[in-house]
């Protein structure tokens, strides 16, 4: 384990609970807003660090110890956030479910409900509509109330399942064999954290009945998958989203069970059922809030608000019949269902977008991680509560929420259109393995690179070592060591070219010389991508030989950009199918360069997936002109992508600036 980056992941964790501890000091109760804004921002950065700075060498068993008692840590100093006013409503309608009576039959300010007012009904927001709670989730509104009427019972309750989310999220990790500390994306994320252990919302009732049924069903256990799904649509009825889903991949004719977890709650207000409708509507249907999507419309629609909210009803169904249609992993159509429906709600509050957020432990994006911290601006709104005014979100700041997400999430997108919006291709599960080496006067590296790759647990079926003309004793040692070894021109990857060319194994890892692969890396390449049959490749991960802050920035940057956007360098170990490489042109042979414009095919050939580590090469490159070197590095990237969009081949320009020649 690196001695570093337990330090870093201890400093990521201090300053959540820095972050979590603000809400407990007097100052926040005079300044709640700006308190809020800081405390976000703050715990965003944690968030970001702990996840890049995780510490490596555990088991998986004390990885998951960890990430559950940080999880819990960060959750217990979050209770500090004073709760929703939802909370109010929640604690009210749960008492007068107990008392016998249906919050479907009057709003909450009807005289019929007189005898029940309270303290917390004096909290209770838009008491003059019908509420839009489904039966189930009034039950168990009922039961905390009635077992503690206080709005710490769902703070408490609410934080538990949350913990079960995580729960969940880590078990469906293992299931795809990827990285496990993915799930600190949703775990420490500042929108989880507000939401669940701060202001109790209790949308992680909907999230974790979702999640448990779309793992279910992705286990082939489809009776308890319908009734999960059941459970959610009687949490919260935006879950019917993921219906047509079930109808045509979970066995249809198994689908009755879902009306068990319907009727059963709803017999209890089946006299007053109709008016849970109307709230629905009158929540849902004619409001417009934050939208997105459906905001921009109402204005292009001269605030016609119901033909807006048709319009974007037929939008969703557009688009969730084409994500049954042409996304063939169940959760990653989930995923693509669950995120249109938040896009495109005509009211979306910040603790709405936890609905998708889950996804994002699964299918890494930037544009969902950016939604996540400039969602933090929805805090704004407090200040005109201080102010005395009534609760108000500017519209600027709905344009900091999501001006920086579409921008992104139009770049995502591009990969979608470039594929044309074709069906996902499922590749086959990968039999053999071969490494690719390139080298130059590798002599004194080459050897301890093949002795690592020789003690993998599954063997490699083939090495084969691709010279580009050394003077030392580099192919002669190989050949010792017994790797195949051919000679190419110079340039590493036209090197890598003629190594992939003789390749006759159905997945190739590249490894550089001055690299040492553990022993796992081969076994969990091949797990993931038998385990994820959409996935045509992409990274082991790297960890720098040597030990300090500066590479230890190096590392954690090569692995945001290989987690979130799929972009990897050669030395952190890249794989991928021959067949899917072999649909977009093969193996791109330029001398530089090479290692990003194969991310990019891949990433146009399919899902590109990212390991987390596994490979420890040397810093000899970093030892001087760290500066200079990062500079260096950059203004090559950057020029690559520029003229690759002007369709201008300059990786052989690039190949002499880099090596000065």
């Amino acid at each position: 384990m690196h001695s570093v980056r337990p330090i870093f992941f201890g400093l990521s964790i201090g300053l959540m609970l820095l972050a979590g501890g603000l809400h407990w000091t007097a100052w926040a109760e005079i300044t709640k807003a700006p308190f809020m804004l800081v405390s976000y921002g703050l715990l965003f950065c944690g968030c970001l660090g702990a996840w890049s700075c995780f510490p490596d060498g555990l088991r998986m068993v004390w990885k998951i110890v960890l990430i559950v008692g940080v999880s819990l840590l960060v959750r217990i100093g979050m209770t500090g956030v004073p709760v929703s006013d939802d909370v109010y409503r929640y604690l009210w309608e749960g008492k007068i479910v107990a008392a016998g009576e249906s919050p479907y039959r009057y709003p909450a300010d009807h005289p019929g409900y007189a005898d029940y007012r309270d303290a917390y009904w004096e909290g209770v927001n838009h008491k003059d509509k019908l509420t839009a709670y489904p039966p189930f989730a009034e039950l168990v509104f009922a039961a905390i109330s009635s077992l503690f009427y206080t709005p710490w019972a769902f703070k408490v309750f609410f934080t538990i399942v949350d913990l079960c989310v995580i729960g969940v999220l880590i078990a469906m990790l293992k299931q795809y064999a990827m990285d496990i500390r993915n799930v600190l994306f949703y775990a420490l994320n500042p929108l989880t954290l507000f939401a669940f252990a701060g202001e109790a919302h209790f949308d992680v009732l909907l999230i974790f009945a979702m999640l448990l049924s779309i793992w279910l069903a992705e286990q082939g256990r489809f009776v308890w998958a319908w009734f999960w799904l059941g459970v959610a649509i009687q949490i919260k009825i935006v879950a019917i989203v993921l219906l047509p889903l079930y109808l045509w991949r979970c066995q249809w004719q198994k689908g009755w069970i879902i009306l068990i977890p319907l009727v059963i709650p709803s017999l209890f207000f089946v006299s007053t059922l109709p008016g849970f409708f109307q709230g629905v509507w009158h929540f849902g249907g004619l409001n417009t809030f934050n939208g997105p999507v459906h905001g921009p419309i109402v204005y292009m629609l001269d605030g016609d608000v119901f033909l807006a909210t048709l319009l974007v009803i037929a939008m969703l169904g557009l688009l969730v019949v084409w994500a049954v249609w042409a996304i063939r992993p169940l959760t990653k159509a989930a995923h693509v269902s669950v995120g249109a429906l938040v896009l495109l709600l005509p009211v979306v509050h910040y603790w709405y977008i936890l609905w998708a957020l889950p996804f994002v432990v699964l299918f890494p994006g930037v544009s969902w991680l950016v939604l996540s911290l400039t969602s933090g601006a929805y805090f704004v709104s407090v200040f005109s509560v201080e102010q005395g005014g009534e609760w108000m979100l500017p519209v600027w700041a709905m344009w900091f929420m999501w001006l920086p997400f579409l921008l992104f999430f139009a770049f995502e997108l591009r990969i979608v259109l470039l594929r044309l919006f074709r069906r996902d291709s499922v590749w086959k599960k990968p039999e053999t393995l071969a490494v690719v080496v390139p080298v130059l006067n590798e002599e004194n590296r080459i050897k301890s690179c093949l002795i690592a790759l020789q003690a993998m647990q599954s063997s490699p079926n083939e090495i084969i070592v691709c010279d580009g003309g050394s003077t030392d004793r580099t192919m002669s040692v190989a050949e010792t060591m017994g790797a195949h070894v051919i000679a190419s021109e110079p340039g590493r990857g036209i090197q890598i070219g003629a190594g992939v060319a003789q390749v006759s194994s159905d997945v190739v890892l590249i490894v550089h010389a001055d690299c040492r692969c553990d022993e796992s890396v081969s076994q969990q390449i091949m797990a993931v991508l038998g385990k994820n049959p959409d996935a045509v490749g992409g990274a082991v991960g790297q960890r720098f030989e040597a030990s300090n802050a500066k590479l230890m920035i190096i590392e954690m940057l090569n692995d945001l950009r290989a987690a979130l956007s799929g972009s990897s360098f050669g030395d952190q170990g890249q794989f991928f199918r021959v067949a899917a490489l072999e649909k977009i042109g093969g193996y791109p042979a330029c001398p530089l360069m090479e290692d990003v414009e194969l991310s990019l095919r891949m990433k146009r050939a399919g899902r590109v997936v990212f390991i987390g580590s596994g490979i420890k090469n040397s810093a000899r490159q970093w030892g001087r002109d760290f500066s200079r070197r990062v500079c260096l590095i950059l203004k090559l990237v950057l020029l690559f992508h520029w003229n690759r969009l002007l369709r201008r081949d300059v990786t052989r320009t690039l190949y002499a600036k880099y090596y000065n020649r």
